[in-house]
């Protein structure tokens, strides 16, 4: 009888990246800053939660953004953002956006197209690291959003972290596209952001206490993201993994590769599926049983690479490939195209640092400006939060934010 412990071993799943070291390290973070830098959006995408008939919502988010400073114990200096400047506004006085023309362009205010990196651009006083708040609908001008990631990698370089606070407001007016197409005129409840970098601490209790405000004014379609680095870095792996369909496989048992025979019980990090004739595939996810959650085509965000098991083993993928991603919660969910020709072996999903997407972040992304819901929705958002949840999560840890491994025989 074969013992437990002499049970062949598999490859670790989970690898180290290159030594922290290896990656550029931000300057310690500074001081707590004592100011809030405001940048609220003014171009004309915005217009439609100043004239909407429940625009009350919106002068809400101003008032909640100016109490939230003072609980804080922090000055402000407020901009219009826009056409490539930052516009001081007079007395600190963010409530001056609740006024159409701030969009519009009339009124004394020009028409201006985003310019959302301009904020990044303000000076703070001096000897502590920034803390700054944009208030936007995140719609850049032809979903270009390096000017932004630029702008506001520069404070993350100096220890900065970002947070986003996602709220749906009532709107009425022309919603567009990233191309300048409208979409849909009317009225709806549309995404409104605000994008906050700074000391860790400082952004955290920032938009907790403006989400808190607006929950108290009756707004419950909201969502919050901190992107510090400092959560959820235990590495997802797999805890369910089956065939496509599941009829079409046995999922817990032993699987042979190259005349050894790899057991479940010794390789806790592994999935081990039996394909069986018919099946097309196999899916891995990190919890058991799943529910719900959000699904999208293959985003690329996922690395597919084949695991040697000798050192003559084909790293060749054999026409496997990602077909869906799926996000509930905490927990991920992986479907694999798998035909009958590819040979068996280890597959191993990993997702990098900072890309593993919120599941909030799949829903209120813009796709498609087709589909049912667009109009609800914002273009480029699920390539900016990744975008920044990367910047931030390279430093984060040296080990990726999932990694899903799996054998697999054909029988």
């Amino acid at each position: 009888m074969m013992l437990l412990g002499c049970t062949p071993k598999l490859p670790d799943c989970v690898i180290k990246t290159a030594d922290a070291t290896a990656n550029p390290t931000p300057a310690t973070v500074g001081t707590q800053a004592n100011q809030l830098l405001i940048g609220i959006d003014g171009s004309g995408s915005m217009l439609g939660h100043a004239q909407a008939a429940d625009a009350s919502r919106w002068r809400n988010l101003l008032q909640a953004v100016n109490l939230s400073a003072q609980t804080q114990g922090l000055s402000s200096k407020a901009f219009r953002i826009g056409g490539g400047t930052a516009q001081e506004l007079s007395g600190e006085r963010v409530t001056l956006a609740t006024d159409p023309c701030f969009f519009k362009g009339c009124g004394g205010y020009s028409a201006v197209a985003s310019s959302l990196q301009t904020l990044w651009d303000v000076q703070p006083q001096g000897g502590s690291t920034p803390l700054r708040l944009l208030v936007s609908d995140l719609e850049v001008n032809q979903s270009d959003i390096s000017s932004l990631i630029g702008a506001v990698r520069k404070d993350l370089l100096k220890g900065a972290s970002a947070g986003v606070l996602a709220l749906k407001l009532p709107f009425q007016g022309q919603v567009f596209d990233a191309q300048g197409v409208n979409i849909h005129t009317g009225k709806l409840n549309r995404p409104l952001y605000l994008l906050a970098t700074g000391k860790p601490d400082q952004v955290s209790s920032l938009l907790q206490d403006i989400q808190r405000n607006m929950a108290q004014k009756g707004v419950t379609t909201q969502e919050l993201s901190i992107l510090d680095g400092n959560t959820g870095l235990q590495t997802l792996t797999v805890k369910s993994a089956a065939a496509i369909p599941n009829n079409k496989g046995a999922s817990g048992s032993p699987v042979r590769l190259q005349n050894i025979t790899y057991s479940p019980s010794n390789n806790g990090n592994y999935g081990f599926v039996r394909l069986n004739p018919g099946a097309t595939g196999l899916v891995l996810a990190t919890t058991t049983p799943w529910s719900g959650g959000t699904t999208r085509p293959d985003l690329g965000l996922v690395r597919l690479e084949r695991i040697p098991t000798s050192p003559n083993s084909s790293n060749n993928l054999g026409g496997v490939r990602l077909k869906s991603m799926s996000v509930a919660g905490s927990n991920l969910r992986l479907e694999f195209d798998i035909p009958s020709s590819a040979p068996a072996g280890l597959l191993r999903a990993t997702i990098p640092r900072g890309s593993l997407p919120e599941q909030w972040w799949l829903e209120w992304d813009r796709a498609d400006p087709k589909a049912a819901g667009a109009r609800e929705q914002t273009e480029g958002l699920l390539l900016l939060m990744t975008t920044l949840g990367q910047q931030i999560g390279m430093n984060a840890a040296n080990t990726p934010a999932a990694a899903l491994c799996v054998a697999y025989q054909h029988t």
